[in-house]
């Protein structure tokens, strides 16, 4: 290992700053991903979108 450098020293490199601050953003990426494709919704309701059922 290199010297003077400890783990967690190590993880405060700008890669991985930048990995950490990309991480919510992939998060909610996927959170919305999964909206679009309205998973969170049984199928009957998925089939509703689109047709303005009254």
């Amino acid at each position: 290992m290199a010297a003077g450098r400890s783990k967690s020293k190590l993880k405060n490199r700008p890669k991985y700053k930048r990995d950490r601050s990309l991480k919510d953003r992939r998060i909610k990426a996927k959170k919305a991903a999964s909206k679009k494709r309205g998973l969170g919704r049984n199928r009957k309701r998925r089939k509703a979108r689109g047709s303005r059922a009254k």
